[in-house]
């Protein structure tokens, strides 16, 4: 029987662990009483189960009940015919916001991992040779580090900035809930190690820089290795010619490293800033956009992204943080008002008004080269969006929680407002959800994950600001998805829970000759929206949230990805501080 196989448990409840202090909901199938049973096997709770209601993106019939107060201690939550463990503590969350950061140091590149740190998961270093400019292919360059982006060995800026954005906003605002010793190299030298993990990104994102400015889009083969280790992948790799939104992102995410890192090294966050102004120069002094396009031969991800406003938009918001300097807010608050309507804006009210008019253009030709793409026309900043494509939320964090009034009070409301509406349609999703999942049906996509822990940040924006209690919960239980209260009856990160996913794409642990899985990732989950024809084949018309293959060549299902693993360390980081 594979993992995902369920023996038909009519019980699903978080595998890892619930909080003393916190909501618990467990999702039961069938309408029969349930009795919690303490390890003593005595009765301390008994519920009876209501009428199911049928959950469309599922096709179960499912009810979901509060378990209610439960002292610490491990539970079995029994019915007739199922059974499931509950396990109650303070502190449920901290075992998973450690591994998902450790995830990341498995992840690194150019160095080996050694045995003292990354235990049976060990390889050599990797990735080491020069680099081959790919516009001119008789200079090379030497930039090693980073992380491994997913499931592949390409090396990606605008990923890996929005990844390190997720971990520093994690310790600048639940920093007691994130800054355990993970047993890295760097662990004691009096940086936390989620900043110290983070560091080795930023690192290589700086040598990602051009001497004008601008950085690199990617460094990559020309095309996706096979399920080899990293240290036999030794093709040559190319550095990419650099583009509008990996350049914003880079400027964004060393301005927040900026003021991160001023306390534990002042001289790196020295280094940082004056990287971002110049960034951020070579944008104001190069308006024509255009989309990052593979270039003919290059087949790796393209991470094409046909808007730069909201890259504009987030790095604007960080520099008037860092800097103080007045004309980075004013440019900030003109991009997220003029974004409806940008004919209308006077080209000398605007520093960044041809790119912006650019993106029309942009969108019409990534839609007719990908038509699977469906790119939006261009609209408004989404304040409640914080992935690698629409990072305004990211701008959002900015001016909501450490800017606040000092953006300009009208600013700050209007962007407050607008964070209040969309979460406030986000927890409708939850509260509509059979399994109190925010997704809409339509929502599983290729890393359907990524709108679950995006959705679950964009409610803890909300909480912080309002104190709302239903949004706490609803971010809560997106947590409890991830580790298993959902149709599949799993847990979506490798190496935790009764049921885990044991087989994602991800080249090491396919490679490595060791039967369990490289801990401590969260995989893509269910995706009925562009996938293989395998996946088809063998799941026809699986509902939506069950169009899941827990198996390693379904990377339209079951790859890993850094910034899928970051937004869930920054929800799981706030609920540790709980």
């Amino acid at each position: 029987m594979s993992n995902t196989e369920s023996a038909i448990n009519s019980i699903r409840v978080n595998q890892l662990g619930y909080g003393t202090h916190l909501p618990k909901y467990a999702a039961v199938l069938e309408a029969k009483p349930l009795a919690l049973f303490d390890s003593e096997d005595r009765q301390v709770a008994g519920y009876e189960v209501p009428e199911l209601s049928f959950d469309e993106a599922s096709g179960d019939n499912v009810y979901v009940i509060d378990l209610g107060d439960i002292p610490s201690g491990t539970y079995t939550l029994k019915n007739s015919d199922s059974s499931a463990t509950v396990n109650v503590s303070d502190k449920p969350f901290t075992t998973l916001v450690n591994s998902l950061i450790k995830g990341l140091y498995y992840q690194r590149c150019g160095c080996a991992l050694e045995a003292k740190h990354a235990g049976i998961f060990t390889h050599k270093a990797c990735h080491t040779a020069p680099s081959i400019d790919w516009e001119d292919r008789s200079k090379t360059k030497t930039i090693t580090g980073g992380w491994h982006d997913a499931g592949d060995y390409g090396k990606y800026v605008s990923p890996g900035a929005v990844t390190v954005a997720h971990l520093l906003y994690s310790y600048l605002l639940f920093g007691t809930g994130c800054s355990d010793d993970l047993n890295i190299p760097e662990t004691g030298n009096g940086t936390p190690d989620i900043l110290n993990e983070a560091r080795f990104e930023l690192d290589w994102i700086l040598r990602m820089q051009r001497e004008d400015g601008a950085f690199y889009h990617k460094l990559t083969k020309d095309h996706f290795a096979p399920f080899i280790m990293p240290e036999d992948d030794t093709d040559p790799e190319y550095i990419v010619p650099p583009s509008h939104t990996a350049t914003a992102d880079a400027v964004a995410v060393l301005a927040l490293a900026s003021r991160t890192y001023r306390e534990f090294d002042p001289a790196f966050s020295d280094r940082a800033l004056d990287a971002a102004v110049k960034g951020y120069k070579w944008l104001v002094d190069n308006q024509d956009f255009s989309p990052y396009i593979n270039p003919h031969g290059l087949n790796t991800g393209p991470y094409t992204d046909t808007r730069v406003i909201d890259e504009l938009f987030w790095a604007c918001c960080e520099l008037y943080l860092v800097t103080g300097e007045g004309s980075y807010i004013e440019e900030a608050e003109r991009l997220y008002n003029f974004a409806k309507d940008v004919d209308s804006v006077p080209e000398e009210d605007m520093i960044f008004r041809q790119m912006m008019i650019k993106q029309e253009e942009a969108v019409m030709y990534i839609n007719k080269k990908y038509p699977f793409f469906h790119t939006p026309k261009l609209s408004g900043l989404d304040i409640a969006e914080f992935g690698w494509s629409n990072v305004a939320g990211l701008g959002g964090l900015c001016c909501l929680l450490f800017l606040k009034k000092k953006a300009g009070e009208a600013f700050y409301n209007e962007l407050r407002e607008d964070l209040l509406k969309r979460s406030k349609d986000i927890l409708q999703r939850v509260n509509n959800s059979g399994y109190r999942t925010a997704l809409r049906v339509e929502d599983y996509v290729w890393g359907s994950i990524i709108n679950v822990m995006n959705n679950a940040m964009a409610m803890v924006v909300n909480y912080l600001l309002t104190g709302r209690e239903d949004m706490l919960s609803g971010a809560l239980s997106q947590i409890d998805y991830s580790l298993g209260l959902n149709a599949l009856d799993l847990s979506f990160v490798t190496g935790l829970g009764s049921r885990s996913v044991q087989n994602p794409h991800h080249r090491p642990s396919g490679a490595d000759g060791i039967d369990a899985p490289v801990p401590g990732f969260i995989v893509g989950g269910p995706n009925k929206r562009f996938t293989y024809p395998f996946t088809k084949e063998k799941l026809g018309e699986t509902p939506a949230a069950k169009y899941y293959l827990d198996e390693t060549p379904s990377a339209d299902t079951n790859e890993i990805a850094i910034y899928w693993n970051s937004p869930a360390i920054f929800v799981a980081a706030f609920f540790n501080t709980l």
